[in-house]
């Protein structure tokens, strides 16, 4: 016995299951929230787009609300102290450290290095790594 099953039925289901699927947060898995490696990639954007229209990126805390529009998940972090932000450090093609994750320093942890990327270094590569500065 075979049942029909009404095509919008069918279109419901299977873009659920899309919905579903591809709506993974990058946080802590199930969490919908941007992980840290997430944020930090965001600050790389937004030293990015801060070179590209020639502005200075920030150089102190009270700065931070003239890119907050870069940072929608990541400024929370960077003003609670959760994302540990060199002040004034830009891109510039180099390996010292820009941003990290503050348990970086202890634990280990994600980390943006002038060159733009971010990686995951434990707590003694971290220590050993070259910091950016001003």
């Amino acid at each position: 016995m075979t049942r029909n099953v009404p095509a919008g039925v069918i279109v419901t289901i299977a873009l659920g299951a899309t919905f579903v699927v591809g709506c993974g947060g990058g946080g802590p898995q199930g969490s919908g929230q941007p992980s840290a490696k997430d944020k930090l990639q965001e600050v790389a954007e937004m030293l990015k787009t801060v070179a590209s229209d020639k502005q200075t990126p920030p150089a102190k805390a009270a700065d931070l609300a003239a890119v907050d529009a870069y940072l929608p998940t990541a400024a929370a972090d960077i003003r609670s102290g959760e994302i540990v932000y060199l002040w004034g450090s830009t891109l510039s093609g180099g390996s010292a450290v820009v941003a990290y994750e503050k348990k970086a320093a202890t634990d280990g942890g994600y980390v943006l290095l002038q060159d733009g990327t971010v990686k995951h270094m434990t707590a003694s590569e971290f220590q050993a790594a070259p910091k950016a500065k001003k």
